[in-house]
């Protein structure tokens, strides 16, 4: 099930950061570059900073393959046809529901305390997304006020109870904290669920 999940997520997130490069005008390195960025950057940081090596892309080339094929296919498909903007949303929240339990499951398996797991989760699931919008210029979703982060930390969680806890079973787990993740995301992309934002109040006069 982890290996699913890792080609299940590198894919969508490769299609998340073609779509981006491509809205911004990148040619098909730029564009490749960026889905590979996307889908490899977050689980490589996770792997330095977890020193496991060899990092998971390297050990299992296909990894690579599969970014590859997702990122130029995307390329290749906008060509023919344009593609909304919130299907990237979507892509990306997939994205983020498959890493963050990947990432969570991986520092658990290595026998890492509940506070990492649920920080090399989220760390996996949303360190490509960061990079990718930071290459393109763009305001990284993370700091928008949707939920994002929260979405994944909340995520982390849920797998690690269920498993840990509950002890419901590592794929019973697996699927609890995808659909937490994934659900909270979506809430917060199609009913706009949001964290409060600090308010800079300008030109406001004391009253006494």
């Amino acid at each position: 099930m982890t290996e699913f999940l890792d080609f299940f997520g590198i894919a969508v997130f490769a299609i998340s950061g073609a779509l981006v490069a491509g809205r911004v005008g990148f040619d098909v390195f730029g564009v490749l570059v960026i889905a590979l960025l996307t889908a490899l950057g977050g689980g490589t940081l996770r792997d330095l900073i977890l020193d496991a090596h060899p990092v998971a892309w390297i050990e299992n080339t296909h990894y690579l393959t599969v970014g590859i094929v997702a990122g130029l296919s995307t390329f290749g498909w906008v060509r023919l046809r344009r593609i909304p903007f919130r299907v990237l949303e979507v892509c990306d929240a997939v994205g983020l529901a498959f890493f963050t339990v990947a990432g969570a499951q991986k520092a658990l398996s290595l026998g890492h305390e509940p506070e990492i797991c649920v920080l090399m989760g989220m760390m996996t699931g949303v360190a490509g997304g960061v990079l990718r919008d930071v290459v393109c210029n763009e305001l990284p979703l993370i700091f928008h006020k949707e939920i994002y982060a929260t979405a994944a930390i909340v995520g982390a969680i849920s797998f690690l109870l269920a498993e840990s806890w509950l002890a419901l079973g590592t794929d019973i787990a697996i699927l609890i904290g995808m659909l937490v993740t994934l659900s909270l995301r979506l809430s917060g992309i199609f009913f706009g669920w949001s964290l409060p934002v600090f308010l800079k109040q300008e030109g406001r006069q004391r009253s006494d």
